[in-house]
């Protein structure tokens, strides 16, 4: 690895290549690891996330860029607007590749610009360049007119659509047209940089590693691979939108503002059934051989004039499907659309949309912006994504966030969320323990943070599966820093701890204990939650580690889980919770105990 840092200063205009230490390399890996040391390091306490103080990190892992399949994605972290936590969104795509071809394994952009720009990487070519004719356009026709200006039609561009630029606290960053890392408000903290975009074109390849051993890990992941492929895994046709089916058998499926977790009319809106309808064309991500993401051939739709769109994920099949009480694919595909040219974080605004309906629907939101807002209104659900993106109306309340709205609005029970992150579409009533992953993940509701290892309903103590918890976070960690796909256990076998060594052994040229990435992922999660720590008020850990009332005190009313709540009692989550709490070497309060942070050298 060349262990570049490329870091610019909106504020200054400057452009610097730094060194990252070895020390940090080895002890935090790339990914999350880096987000998690550098933001614990250089963000003052307290910061306001909108502020210039506030640093926007790009951080692809040290397997990007080379022979090893599964390796597209890459991070990008922030302090939340959206949260006032810690924030690590991970997404797919050419960019984080691209940012290794260019020369470097890491971006840091800090202050704030006092007019619109982007920046344009070529190599070791940096620019700061104007952005006003940008300002205002969708993502898609940012990312066209980059390319365009620079020449570059194979130049890798992150942007923001115009939710980022009124600083909308779900806005998301939007690259590839509609790959985003969504969670947290990410283009918030852009559009509050005045920074339009990031765009990237390297012309070198990344050398890091053992040549022979990478070489031996693409052939045998690759052979996995066409295993599973051949044997009929679902991934590999209808991605992410296959597991429509599976959790809502599973009571899983968020449905009408999370009222149940089995939606009636599930099957018209899973991966099938969209199959059967329209044409879709695989576009996988860098290097990757199970393609799971695919766009759709638009020309059957009418609302757009583009040829291709994107085929809505899971989540967001879950979001803005059931969790509205819609079953109109192409409302969906129309919704993830405007979501993606907008810049909106379709978990999140979904979750906002699905509030103010169940509000509205109780009696407790009345008034003439709140007419014919109801569950199954495909078009009011179109409309409140334009709202909420250009904060009118009802939208302007939204946009701060579901549950600042909540709050405003005096349904604060209806808000569905940890830390003040709408929750991902997988019911913690539908598994045992899975709600601990939600209330201790440092980004908040998040479903990839680790599960533990079971399909039992939460009908019996979660205490017997705080180990496998513990064991699936700092998995999840690992594959987040490398940065390995997290649908890679679709391949045969899975994809095991061992596989996780055996990358970064190849990548380092040594051989790495099992010892030794234990404690990097310690290290990682403790860092993250220090970082935390230190943008409290009065505050300790303990107060944010908490589920939703909807999910501690209303069993689901039917399904596979039927009768079940997130755990059996308080008491017994409360148990859960400072055991996990004792294992990672915190206090009752939920602090990292002295001793824990001087073992794990974190300065």
């Amino acid at each position: 690895m060349n262990n570049n840092l490329l870091r610019i200063n909106l504020t200054e205009g400057t452009v610097i290549t730094e060194k990252i230490p070895d020390s940090v390399v080895f002890q935090y890996i790339g990914g999350t690891g880096y987000l998690s040391y550098f933001l614990y390091r250089e963000l003052k306490a307290k910061i306001d996330p909108l502020g210039p103080e506030n640093k926007i990190i790009i951080a692809p892992g040290p397997a990007q860029g080379t022979r090893i399949p599964i390796t597209g994605r890459y991070a990008v972290g922030a302090k939340s607007p959206l949260t006032n936590h810690f924030l690590d969104s991970h997404v797919g795509g050419f960019l984080g590749p691209e940012i290794r071809f260019a020369g470097y394994d890491l971006i840091i952009i800090e202050g704030k610009a006092d007019k619109p720009v982007y920046i344009s990487i070529k190599d070791d070519i940096v620019e700061i360049k104007d952005a006003a004719n940008l300002w205002g356009k969708l993502s898609y026709q940012t990312e066209d007119m980059i390319r365009e200006e620079q020449k570059e039609p194979k130049m890798r561009v992150i942007c923001i659509g115009p939710a980022g630029e009124n600083l909308v606290t779900m806005a998301c960053l939007t690259a590839d047209s509609h790959r985003n890392p969504g969670r947290g408000g990410l283009g918030a903290v852009f559009g509050s940089k005045n920074l339009k975009a990031v765009a990237v074109k390297g012309s070198s390849k990344p050398t890091n590693g053992n040549q022979e051993k990478i070489d031996e890990l693409r052939k045998e992941i690759l052979a996995r691979t066409k295993i599973a492929k051949e044997a009929g895994s679902g991934m590999f046709t209808y991605g992410t939108s296959d597991a429509v089916n599976f959790s809502n058998e599973m009571s899983q499926y968020p449905t009408r503002n999370w009222q149940s977790g089995v939606f009636e009319e599930h099957e018209k809106v899973g991966g099938v059934e969209m199959a059967e309808k329209y044409k879709a064309i695989k576009r996988p991500c860098y290097g990757c051989p199970i393609g799971c993401s695919h766009t759709l051939d638009a020309s059957v739709f009418e609302w757009t004039d583009k040829k291709e769109i994107a085929r809505p994920e899971y989540e967001t099949l879950a979001l803005l499907g059931g969790n509205v009480g819609i079953s109109n694919n192409e409302t969906i595909i129309h919704a993830n659309y405007l979501c993606n040219q907008l810049g909106l974080d379709t978990i999140s605004a979904g979750s906002g949309i699905a509030m103010v309906m169940e509000a509205v629907e109780k009696g407790l939101l009345k008034g003439e912006e709140f007419e014919g807002i109801r569950f199954g209104n495909d078009e009011k659900v179109l409309e409140m994504l334009e709202q909420i993106a250009y904060r009118k109306g009802i939208g302007a309340i939204l946009a701060k966030g579901n549950a600042q709205a909540a709050k405003e609005w005096g349904i604060e029970h209806l808000a569905i969320h940890v830390k003040g992150l709408p929750f991902a579409a997988w019911d913690p009533r539908g598994r045992l323990g899975l709600g601990l992953s939600y209330s201790t993940a440092a980004v908040g509701a998040s479903h990839l943070r680790g599960w533990p290892q079971t399909q039992d309903i939460p009908d019996k103590s979660a205490v017997e599966v705080i180990d496998s918890l513990k064991e699936q976070q700092d998995y999840k960690t690992l594959l987040d820093c490398l940065v390995v796909c997290s649908f890679s256990y679709s391949i045969d076998k899975g994809f095991s701890f061992a596989d996780r060594q055996n990358i970064l052994s190849a990548l380092w040229d040594r051989e790495v204990s099992d010892e030794e990435l234990m404690e990097i992922a310690q290290r990682i999660w403790i860092t993250k939650r220090l970082f935390n720590i230190s943008q409290y008020q009065d505050e300790k850990p303990i107060d944010y580690d908490v589920l939703p009332k909807r999910f501690m005190n209303e069993p689901l009313p039917s399904g596979r889980a039927k009768g079940s709540k997130a755990f059996i009692s308080e008491d017994d989550y409360n148990k859960s919770l400072q055991l996990l709490y004792r294992k990672r070497g915190l206090d009752e309060f939920g602090v990292p105990e002295a001793e824990e942070i001087k073992k794990l050298g974190i300065l």
